[in-house]
């Protein structure tokens, strides 16, 4: 890791000569007096930091803080940024409901990068229920729904419940309005029912990434 002397007084001076702003300039956006820059010695309060990076948002905090790393983030694609979604570090059990109860820091998921627009996530299928359109171990990018206003009835969809994260087609079960019917591909495994009450949330597959590598 790249580490620079001096004090955040030094690095402030090397980063407006990048920026070719002025320490009057700078000062003005500060709401400070044109002399501050001079009158420090080690470094400045907590909220004169948040406005130093709220008008330079690619200045790096680590280097300007205590300098480690480069003056700048690293610049990234805007479309490459758009279309990266979390992949999270649970399986879509393509079998019957599992016991899985644990909650997902979205920040500590890995990300990964969407063929196509709108996803909101990318998760793993695990189990062969929904074989041969869905392989154990492919990737689908996946979408919320509003299941309230509609539920595109008689399509994949990943269904995460109190008793875990699986995808199936789903219809309305019959004679019943508190529950939905949950359907294989694979006619190995039976339909059952899956209790309204018990579902956190519904997510339209948007695609499959085996598909994609594959075609």
């Amino acid at each position: 890791m790249k580490v620079t002397d001096g004090s955040v007084k030094q690095r402030i001076l090397q980063l407006l000569k990048a920026k070719r702003m002025t320490q009057t300039e700078f000062t003005k956006h500060l709401g400070v007096s044109a002399t501050y820059i001079g009158a420090m010695r080690k470094s400045m309060p907590e909220a004169r930091f948040k406005k130093v990076f709220e008008l330079f948002p690619d200045l790096n905090r680590d280097w300007l803080l205590y300098g480690e790393g480069e003056m700048f983030l690293p610049k990234v694609d805007e479309t490459e940024a758009k279309y990266m979604v979390p992949i999270l570090p649970v399986e879509a059990y393509a079998g019957k409901l599992q016991n899985w109860n644990t909650g997902v820091q979205l920040r500590d998921c890995e990300k990964i990068m969407s063929p196509v627009p709108g996803a909101d996530f990318a998760i793993r299928i695990n189990g062969n229920s929904m074989e041969p359109e869905f392989a154990g171990g492919s990737i689908i990018f996946i979408k919320r729904i509003n299941e309230r206003a509609f539920i595109p009835w008689g399509n994949p969809m990943v269904v995460d419940t109190e008793n875990g994260v699986l995808i199936k087609v789903l219809y309305p079960a019959e004679g019943r309005e508190d529950a939905l019917e949950a359907r294989s591909f694979n006619p190995a495994y039976p339909p059952f029912h899956i209790p309204t009450d018990s579902i956190y949330g519904i997510y339209r597959v948007l695609s499959n990434y085996r598909e994609i590598i594959t075609n």
